[in-house]
Parts: C-alpha cells; structure tokens; sequence
C-alpha cells in the first residue's frame, strides 16, 4: 500500500465528520488507508465517524495517549509506504495529497514533507502551526514562515518555493513509514505540542531533509482540542520547549545558554504580568516544578538520545524573542533572507 493517513482524535463530531469528507473530495489516488485513533472521546464521534465512512480503520486507546501517543498508536498498524500525520481540525484543497506524495517519490534524499498550511477561517492567511514550514532558535523556540508568535502573515505566495525546513507541523505531515520506524516514532513523553520537533531533529541527525510543499495545501482551525491560551496550552508549550532543548541540543553543553533560556522565561513571566496573562504566568513556573521535579527523567533522556547532531544548519543562531519583542522583527523574511 501507498500512503497512510492516521489522525487522533478526541470528541468532536463535525470536526471528524468534515475531515474524513474532505480527504475523500480531494483526494485521486485509490491505494490508500485511513486510521483514525480515538484517544478515549466523550462522545461517539469516532463510531458516528465509522457509520459514515465505513472503510476507515478505527483503533480505540484505553487512555487519552496524547498526539504523540496516538500516532504512535496508528503508526505501528499503519502498512503504508508513506504515512501523513494530520490533525483532525483540517480541512484540504485538490490533490493535496498527491503533491505531497509525489514529492516523496521524486526526491530520495527528503524523509519528510510539509505542505502550505492556511487558517481555515481566514483562508488568506497563514495558520499558527505551521505555515509554510518550521525553524527554531538556539533557545529552542519554533517558529515558522508565515508567523512569529502571534504575528500571522498574509499568504502573498511569497513563500511559495520550495525549501528546506527545519521541522514539519504535527497538523499536517508526510514522513517516509522506514525512517518512522529507525526513529522508534514519536516521544511520548511530549504528549501534545513540540513531540513533531523532536521526531524531525532525529530525523536530520540520521541524514534526511525535510521540504515544505507549497503546492500542497492545508487549512486548520487549531486549538480544537486543547484551547489557545489555556492553562494547559502554555503549560506543555514551556515545558516541551525545555525538553526539547535538554534532549537534543549540543548547545546544552556550554551551560552558559541554559542560564540565558532562563532568564527568557523570567522575562516571559514578567510579560505575562503586564499583559494579565495569568495562564501564562502560571505555566511557566509549573514547567520550571516539572523539570526540576524530572531532572533525572531529562538526564536519562539526553543519554539514551544517540541521534545528537551538531551540524544542523538551520537552527537560528539567535533568539527569536529578543528579534521579535526587542528588534521589533516582526516578519520570518526579516530574520532569514528567502
């Protein structure tokens, strides 16, 4: 089989219902599997989702895994050459996945692909996770074209070549099923947010690029299913950030980095306090108890972690939040040339 589509899932019928429609509006080639994981709904969404679309695989967790978990779950039934991760707030335009596949085929050497992904309500502009692809800071803070924190860029198409990337967005990715698999999958230890940086830095460390594919196009709601600026929503965005950061980067070895990401987050504390962001200000002293409560969890993670590389060209040598709040650098083609 081609292609495997696997999206977790957590309540929400319509949301489901007018996914699974339109992948089947939009899509040409025949050989092809959907599997849909629910991570324990509250509602039949997931059964109603299997009346109406009865040739879809229907896999039921025990337990609420998490993205990470979920596609972990879908993942390891999955018998597609390629898989496509997508969330199931999407919405997709013609042939989307026929791009994304042929770019695959066509290109040996890219392990992973992203395509354009817009707001679904504002289909003119860039969505929040994603864009048109994935970067990070030496801080290990995302960002991506067509959006810098809450700054969401006009699709003017001027981000339409295709380029490498750093990371592909978890709303919508495809990823070689053999590479998945090298990389033991997603870490669940992210549970939502930021698991879809991980698995892409493993992924270069093992010699493969990521590309995003304009031609290929996504709209997403976002925030479906844990709400923007919620409590929990900054909470797993601080913390995953760390994780990421003490993981991965080699940078952690000059100590002198972890005590400035420190003092970042000091300054987005005090941030939050003048813009009565109390969510916020919460998360992130909740994530710095988290990490000083695992720091052994952390430790055993960056030793067993064997896909550390130190030549990976396109993390930002910088800090995107000193560009943005400081430099008044609001735009992505103000921090990279295209």
């Amino acid at each position: 089989m081609k292609l495997s589509i696997i999206i977790p899932h957590h309540n929400g019928t319509k949301l489901l219902h007018d996914c699974l429609q339109s992948i089947y509006d939009n899509i040409s080639i025949t050989n092809f599997e959907i599997i849909v994981v629910d991570n324990l709904s509250t509602d039949d969404s997931a059964d109603q989702a299997k009346i109406n679309f009865p040739s879809i695989v229907l896999l039921k967790s025990e337990m609420n895994l998490g993205y990470s978990g979920g596609c972990n779950l879908g993942a390891k039934s999955a018998v597609g050459e390629y898989i496509i991760f997508l969330n199931n707030d999407t919405l997709h335009a013609k042939n989307w996945v026929e791009e994304l596949v042929n770019f695959l085929d066509k290109n040996p050497q890219a392990g992973a692909a992203q395509p354009k992904i817009l707001n679904a309500i504002n289909k003119d502009t860039f969505d929040y996770a994603g864009g048109a692809g994935g970067y990070i800071d030496k801080y290990c803070f995302p960002f991506v074209r067509g959006r810098l924190f809450n700054t969401l860029e006009k699709d003017l198409q001027q981000y339409d070549n295709t380029k490498k990337i750093f990371w592909a967005s978890g709303a919508a990715f495809i990823i070689r099923n053999e590479v998945l698999k090298e990389l033991k999958y997603f870490d669940n230890i992210y549970f939502a947010y930021m698991e879809e940086i991980d698995l892409c830095w493993r992924l270069q460390a093992l010699g493969w690029g990521i590309w995003n594919v304009p031609s290929s196009v996504v709209f997403h709601y976002g925030k479906q299913t844990i709400k923007e600026n919620s409590l929990k929503s900054h909470y797993l965005n601080h913390r995953n950030s760390w994780i990421l950061f003490l993981k991965n980067s080699t940078s952690f070895e000059k100590g002198i980095l972890i005590i400035k990401r420190f003092i970042l987050d000091q300054m987005a504390a005090i941030y939050s306090i003048l813009t009565l962001d109390v969510n916020r200000f919460i998360a992130i002293f909740c994530s710095h108890f988290w990490l000083i409560y695992n720091v052994r969890v952390l430790l055993s993670l960056r030793k067993k972690n064997k896909l550390r590389n130190q030549n990976l060209d396109l993390i930002y040598n910088g800090s995107i939040a000193i560009d943005y709040f400081f430099k008044r650098k609001k735009y992505f083609n103000q921090i990279f040339e295209e």
